[in-house]
């Protein structure tokens, strides 16, 4: 290309930033300081240089709406570097300011970034200091935004000095005065070249998964502007896609992959009403949204009754789409969006128009803003229109996205016990909104919350400190007296049992005689007592003999024998427990050494750590239990079989050893016999033969005996005994 040919491209560049905006058409100064710039740098020599100022002078104009001045002072910086111009001659020609501009441009370039790696309000305040005029430092953004975009045309040195600072301070510093989308695009450039392999893979399921995202969007809009039209309401919906950093920090912070993010796009409603009646408007199209989909109210951003100071207005909400999916929302008209679109330039527009000095006033505001963060004031009046929406309630989200509405100043252990009174019980903590949290930590609107339990925990009492719940203050008491009372069901049964044998009638009033008799608070503290063998059922016929010594007189002689109360519990005479599945009243386990099963004949015995236990009434170990502790014995029978509950029974097998025999028993008995497997072990004996012992499930004494006689009639089993 020819000096001819350049100069043509370079005033082609000019006229289309001239004609960008009417305050710099026809501008002479402009073109004198183009001349100047082509004139004392020719353009065979260095012609990259001329191109890069006219394209940093393009993006300070169309994207940060500076004007003359900046412009010069960008066209001219480069011979100032080069000292082919002086300060005199710029001040002379072209006025003072825009050799301030020009100098605090070069007072910038003089600092050593490096030093600034994590102090952002610091570097800024520094930034400020080193010119009175912020345009030096929006012409500063606009020569950086030119060197991101141009990023591989750079050594590697450079490479990462530009990116450095595009995190440290230009990316902070465009969310401060508003340039969103410049923001958006610096994080995006910088991520793609910090991590090209994830930019590229987030890139590519982007694109892959477009289709689908298309046909939800469509499927999610489709009821809203129905809506909207049937209301009189003329708006244009449409979407966009989260960026790509964005979506990268929603992965790491969620700790999820890609497939498990579901707001990747959000959904802007742009209404093209007049200005007359643009707030309210806006919140009735809010109302209408959320009657269709329900609104997060953690996440409502009201920046119409309240815009930001660098003048943005929108209202912002996220809704449970179909499938259970966020879906983040933007309601605002044709003016807000064009002022949130255009930032900098928009808000010229629409707040300076008929201003003479509109533009100085508005600078005068971005160094406000970078000197001082705007924070929003919490005394503003609340308008009509938002007062229906607060109250003294709150909602928070379970992870699956129902939406559960409680008291403000509730506590994860309240949320949990509202779930249900088990999962109250056994909460240890929450993951509140990706976070792990105690159980007295306070909820807030629009949390979401996953309730975390253990089968280890239970009430305490420093729980009644800080939940809020008069329900679940109940609850909790409840439990901590069910607790402290755990065994006085077992302390109950010994105690009736005792006057069976001495053959007294259990009533109220002799019950509150042994409480008397016993030093107890209340009756259930007397059960308790029996229950946790700290009392002696051996105790109460002295009792009885002390405080009622007609009844133990009339009942002298009566209490049976030991053979003859045992019979009365293999016969199933006496009282006794009902043993069933579905009991909750009475707290017991079936008894490992003999694992009875339903036909079984049984009995109960209260132990002392370990509550009642239910063994056979021929259980190797019942003879000791009966002899050393008779008053801790309990009659015990089946209620009915229970045909769907499975137990546990312990078989010895033994016979001719043959390989592959082990696979052969478990085969027959997991699909002949439809019979599940525990436990299997065998052992090879002298005489090529085995014993092997088998642990299955059964349900019940006639379901095993058809599994013993079946097995008895294999040729590889001689003997089949059951254990315990």
């Amino acid at each position: 290309m020819n000096s001819l040919q350049a100069l043509k491209i370079f005033e082609t560049q000019l006229r289309l930033i001239l004609s960008s905006d009417q305050h710099l058409e026809d501008n002479e100064i402009i073109c004198k300081a183009f001349s100047q710039l082509i004139e004392l740098l020719p353009q065979e020599k260095d012609p990259a240089l001329i191109q890069t100022q006219l394209e940093i002078a393009g993006i300070a104009v169309v994207e940060l709406n500076l004007t003359r001045e900046p412009v010069i002072a960008i066209l001219l910086k480069v011979l100032v570097d080069k000292t082919v111009l002086l300060q005199e001659q710029i001040e002379a020609d072209y006025g003072k300011p825009v050799w301030e501009l020009i100098s605090g441009l070069q007072k910038i370039e003089r600092l050593d970034t490096s030093k600034f790696s994590s102090n952002t309000e610091n570097f800024i305040k520094l930034l400020l200091t080193l010119s009175e005029d912020i345009r030096v430092i929006l012409i500063h953004l606009a020569q950086h935004l030119y060197e991101i975009r141009h990023i591989d045309e750079y050594p590697a040195e450079k490479q990462k000095l530009i990116t450095g600072e595009t995190s440290l301070l230009y990316i902070p510093l465009t969310h401060r005065i508003g340039l969103y989308s410049i923001k958006t695009e610096l994080e995006d450039r910088v991520f793609r070249f910090s991590e090209p392999e994830t930019y590229g893979m987030l890139e590519q399921k982007l694109m892959e998964t477009q289709k689908e995202r298309d046909h939800y969007t469509n499927t999610f809009i489709l009821p809203i502007e129905k809506c909207l039209k049937e209301n009189g309401f003329d708006c244009e919906i449409k979407s966009r896609i989260k960026s790509i950093p964005s979506i990268h920090r929603k992965i790491q912070m969620q700790k999820v992959d890609f497939e498990k993010i579901y707001d990747l796009f959000a959904i802007r409603i742009i209404q093209n009403n007049t200005l007359e009646n643009e707030k309210a408007d806006c919140w009735k199209i809010y109302s209408l949204v959320t009657d269709i989909y329900p609104p997060n109210p953690r996440r409502l951003r009201d920046w119409i009754s309240y815009p930001k100071s660098t003048g943005y207005e929108s209202l912002h909400t996220t809704v449970i789409g179909p499938e259970g999916k966020w879906v983040e929302i933007q309601i605002r008209n044709r003016r807000m969006d064009e002022i949130a679109e255009k930032t900098v330039a928009a808000h010229w527009k629409y707040k300076m128009d008929n201003k003479p000095d509109g533009k100085t006033e508005f600078f005068a505001s971005l160094r406000e803003m970078l000197e001082n963060p705007v924070i929003a004031p919490f005394a503003k009046p609340v308008s009509k229109e938002k007062k229906s929406l607060y109250t003294d309630e709150i909602f928070v989200f379970t992870p699956k996205g129902d939406l559960k509405k409680l008291k403000a100043g509730y506590t994860v252990l309240d949320f949990a016990y509202e779930i249900h009174s088990s999962i109250g019980s056994t909460c240890t903590g929450a993951i509140l909104n990706g976070v792990m949290v105690p159980l007295k930590h306070v909820l807030q609107n629009g949390d979401t919350v996953k309730i975390i339990t253990s089968r280890t925990q239970k009430p305490s009492h420093n729980w009644l400190d800080f939940v809020k719940s008069p329900k679940v203050i109940t609850r909790i008491r409840h439990a901590l007296k069910m607790e402290t009372y755990k065994d006085s069901d077992a302390g109950k049964e010994i105690i009736k049992n005792k006057f069976s044998q001495i053959g007294l009638e259990f009533n109220d009033l002799m019950v509150r005689r042994l409480v008397d008799y016993f030093a107890c608070d209340n009756h259930l503290e007397l059960y308790q007592r029996f229950g946790e063998g700290k009392l002696d059922p051996m105790r109460i016929k002295k009792a009885i003999a002390e405080t009622a010594p007609e009844l133990h007189q009339a009942t002298a002689g009566k209490e049976e024998n030991f053979p003859e109360r045992m019979s009365e519990v293999m016969t199933g005479k006496q009282d006794f427990i009902i043993i069933d599945n579905r009991l909750n009243s009475v707290h017991y386990q079936f008894a490992k050494c003999c694992n009875p099963v339903p036909g079984d004949k049984i009995f109960a015995f209260v132990s002392i750590t370990q509550g009642i236990r239910i063994h056979k009434t021929n259980c190797s170990n019942a003879r000791q239990m009966i002899t050393r502790y008779p008053y801790r014995i309990l009659e015990a029978r089946w209620k009915e079989i229970e045909t769907e509950k499975a137990f546990t029974a312990n078989l010895s097998l033994s016979g001719q050893f043959s390989e592959g025999l082990l696979d052969k028993l478990t085969q027959f008995l997991a699909h002949d016999m439809k019979t599940e497997i525990r436990s299997s072990k065998l052992s090879k004996q002298p005489g090529n033969t085995y014993h092997c012992n088998l642990g299955i499930m059964v349900r019940g004494k006639t379901h095993l005996d058809e599994v013993v006689n079946r097995l008895r009639k294999m040729k590889e089993v001689d003997r089949v005994k059951r254990l315990g």
